[in-house]
């Protein structure tokens, strides 16, 4: 029993670790686009043949989001926070989400 409890958390630290995604959502309304992101997926608009850039990726380099990552407690190591993700927010990601007496809005990935 005890090795099978051993491969269940084994497991749900993978399923922490390992699961997580990018977002871009749009909504238009009439001749207005509203666009929000999370992570470092861009959104991007074609306008006339040129690209014009919705979003801004959520990356460690930013200087918001360098500065959240590190009053967290966490350090950017080759453009990775802790030597891992390199993008700064996303959806899922748990494992980075966890750190005690921090809110939500403080954490490394938010």
């Amino acid at each position: 029993m005890r090795k099978r409890n051993q491969e269940k958390n084994s497991e749900e630290s993978y399923m922490l670790d390992s699961k997580g995604c990018t977002a871009n959502v749009v909504y238009i309304k009439g001749k207005e686009v509203y666009c929000a992101n999370a992570g470092d997926s861009r959104c991007v608009l074609a306008r006339g043949g040129l690209a014009i850039n919705l979003s801004d990726d959520h990356k460690p380099d930013n200087e918001i989001e360098r500065n959240r990552i590190k009053n967290a407690g966490s350090e950017i190591v080759d453009g990775r926070v802790d030597g891992n993700l390199n993008l700064s927010r996303s959806l899922g990601d748990l494992k980075h989400k966890q750190k005690p007496g921090l809110t939500p809005e403080e954490q490394p990935i938010t």
